[in-house]
């Protein structure tokens, strides 16, 4: 698994630049990229890969029937770098997500290519947002809410989510922290102003 993961260091991250591991967001560029042929073969015997590295951040790879998806989490970083591909290597879209596991937001500009791997499309999750995130962390940190860098696994138990979302044309955030062992808030901010629009609470079972 070791040699594995050098492998892939080494072909499926060429096109990106080099990151420092400290850094809050990881760099994606617009550069058409394959996936490496030797490593989709050994993917293609167990269908998900994933490990850390010697630097503690998470890689894990997906394969499907049409896509393979590749998520790298850097150890220092609120988000993952995201990357899917066709089954015949073409890029289709990279971009940032938070770095959770279950529901979350797309983060910066993602990028999206066509089965030849042509750039067609260029989005801006950000743009709607004056409330940024980092707004959101001071935010967070004004009411004693953990956020939580790095890798974060399923098997880990409850984390802090953070959530946006636009409807209407207004942009929103909503914040989702386990404020007792058994009682989770959900506090709704607005995205321009960061005003609080709402705070409820609801039921958590631990499963």
């Amino acid at each position: 698994m070791k040699n594995l993961i050098i492998l892939l260091m080494l072909n499926i991250m060429l096109a990106c630049q080099s990151q420092n591991i400290n850094t809050m967001e990881p760099t994606v560029d617009n550069k058409f990229e394959t996936f490496d042929k030797i490593l989709l073969q050994k993917l293609e015997k167990k269908n998900h890969i994933s490990e850390y590295d010697s630097n503690n951040n998470y890689i894990e790879l997906l394969l499907t029937i049409k896509t393979i998806t590749y998520r790298f989490t850097l150890k220092d970083s609120y988000f993952q770098k995201v990357k899917v591909y066709n089954r015949n290597g073409n890029i289709l879209a990279k971009g940032l997500t938070l770095n959770l596991p279950w529901s979350t937001f797309r983060k910066g500009i993602w990028y999206d290519f066509d089965e030849k791997g042509k750039l067609i499309k260029e989005t801006n999750y950000d743009e709607p947002y004056k409330f940024t995130f980092e707004d959101i962390l001071k935010f967070c940190e004004k009411e004693n809410i953990r956020v939580d860098k790095g890798p974060i696994l399923q098997s880990t138990g409850f984390h802090t989510t953070i959530y946006r979302d636009v409807e209407n044309g207004q942009p929103w955030w909503e914040i989702k922290r386990l404020k007792t062992p058994d009682t989770l808030e959900i506090i709704k901010l607005d995205g321009i102003t960061g005003e609080v629009l709402s705070r409820t609470e609801q039921e958590y079972i631990n499963n």
